[in-house]
């Protein structure tokens, strides 16, 4: 299991932590929200609001910050001068939190092993699944995994600006190969999208900011 951390990232600082029973760190309001859920998933919420109430802490915005609800769609509900965003993956929760200047954010969390079940038909365009063919198959795997934690975040990103689901192949990357990813959106959205991922331990990291263009 890999330990809780703090890191700076591309687009705002994350903070990971435990995913497991405890409730210290959250506020009263939050432990009241988690009820809405059962079990494991009630555990998540209240992880990943600690994780984003610890960012947020450490960039030193929001000193008064309430309690974290979801808006209809989900996301955290924060304070103007702050945007973040959570996920979470088996035992671990994570969040990413910045300045509000114009942009949004998003993050994902996935584990870097391949997995069982091949989702690259479901995740990757035609051209996406053409750059990656030449790959052995256990690192053509762990390609697709880095690609879905990217295009996750993007969602996440640009879901304030389209409010809807958004399917894996209206996004795509430039190179999936490369490491600084390029993500391609369709020009009818208007929006300027940076994305970025990173390995830490055993996780792939993706961030992704996006805003008006």
């Amino acid at each position: 299991m890999t330990a809780p951390f703090a890191l700076e990232l591309a687009h705002g600082r994350a903070v990971a932590v435990a995913v497991d029973d405890a409730v210290d760190g959250n506020h009263p309001d939050e432990r009241v929200a988690a009820a809405r859920y059962r079990d494991g998933r009630a555990r998540e919420f209240l992880a990943g609001r600690r994780a984003l109430r610890a960012a947020i802490a450490e960039l030193g915005l929001a000193p008064a910050l309430g309690p974290i609800d979801a808006d209809p769609r989900g996301a955290p509900l924060l304070p103007p001068e702050v945007v973040g965003s959570i996920s979470h993956k088996a035992t671990l929760a994570i969040a990413l939190a910045a300045p509000a200047q114009g942009w949004t954010i998003g993050i994902d969390l996935e584990l870097r092993a391949p997995r069982a079940t091949d989702i690259s038909r479901r995740v990757l365009t035609p051209p996406e699944q053409a750059a990656l063919a030449h790959l052995v198959p256990d690192e053509q795997r762990r390609a697709v995994v880095r690609t879905f934690a990217i295009k996750e975040a993007v969602y996440k990103a640009i879901d304030p600006y389209l409010g809807r689901y958004v399917g894996f192949h209206e996004v795509a990357l430039r190179d999936p190969r490369a490491d600084a990813a390029i993500v391609e959106v369709p020009d009818a959205w208007g929006l300027e999208v940076e994305v970025a991922c990173a390995a830490h331990d055993a996780h792939w990291i993706a961030t992704a900011r996006a805003r008006r263009r």
